[in-house]
């Protein structure tokens, strides 16, 4: 890979694959959005229970009351966190525009849970009962978008790692400059003391 760093005022410029970190985390929050719309559309047939009534044991163990449960709601807790990803895209984008490195990290914390539970349900509702083709295609679907985050993810580190130490150094330097004002209004006060308490 090919690093190019411009100098300058303010952050360095880091570019990878032809993109900066900013520009990269932005695409982040728009694939992500892109990427759940036509992941709802082609999973929500596979993931609708017809009738939940019958995945409802009589007497069985607590794991196994919550592996029903995700079955039976796989596509209502889909589309709750599908909603509340979108959400946090949105809240990426503005933290790009609005350098805010919290609104990045919120960002890089949530699409791993997310994906997470995806890996779950997947794994709950991609049974024999749909077909073998299907299955590969649910799987690879679910794969490549995970393979993809992941390559969208260094750029929203990084740039969230600029962002937090820019303002780290921009708040050392503003508190350097209040001590050295702070310790030079003193000085000149005693300066002013001493000349008008000089002898005739």
């Amino acid at each position: 890979m090919l690093f190019v760093f411009t100098g300058g005022l303010g952050m360095r410029r880091q570019h990878w694959c032809g993109m900066t970190a900013k520009m990269g985390s932005m695409l982040s929050g728009v694939f992500t959005i892109m990427a759940i719309d036509l992941y709802l559309i082609f999973e929500q047939k596979y993931l609708r229970r017809s009738n939940c009534t019958e995945l409802i044991p009589q007497t069985e163990s607590t794991s196994t009351l919550i592996k029903q449960f995700m079955i039976c709601w796989s596509l209502a807790i889909v589309f709750f966190l599908s909603f509340i990803t979108v959400v946090i895209c949105s809240l990426l984008l503005y933290s790009v525009y609005a350098r805010m490195y919290k609104g990045l990290v919120i960002y890089t914390i949530w699409i791993s849970f997310y994906e997470a539970v995806n890996v779950v349900v997947q794994t709950l509702t991609n049974d024999d009962s749909n077909i073998r083709e299907v299955r590969i295609m649910r799987w690879f679907g679910l794969v490549a978008r995970i393979l993809v985050h992941c390559f969208w993810m260094y750029f929203v580190i990084t740039y969230a790692y600029m962002i937090y130490k820019n303002q780290s150094q921009g708040n050392i330097i503003s508190y350097n400059r209040r001590m050295s004002i702070g310790s030079e209004f003193p000085r000149r006060k005693s300066k002013i003391i001493h000349f008008t308490h000089r002898p005739l």
